[in-house]
């Protein structure tokens, strides 16, 4: 019978991950659903977004 090794998984303090509520995105250019390049700042002009980031299960 195979043997498992316990993974040990750190606790993460999740107030300390990743920006601040409120902070500005970084200046990014991504690709949108056509491959065209979209830099988000130039495209809002200084209005608001919400940026939602979604894993795929098709890699």
């Amino acid at each position: 019978m195979a043997e498992f090794t316990k993974l040990e998984i750190p606790e993460v303090d999740f107030d300390t991950v990743g920006p601040d509520v409120g902070a500005p995105f970084p200046d990014v250019v991504l690709p949108d659903q056509n491959g065209t390049s979209l830099n988000l700042h130039e495209h809002r002009a200084g209005r608001r977004a919400l940026v939602v980031f979604h894993r795929s299960a098709d890699w």
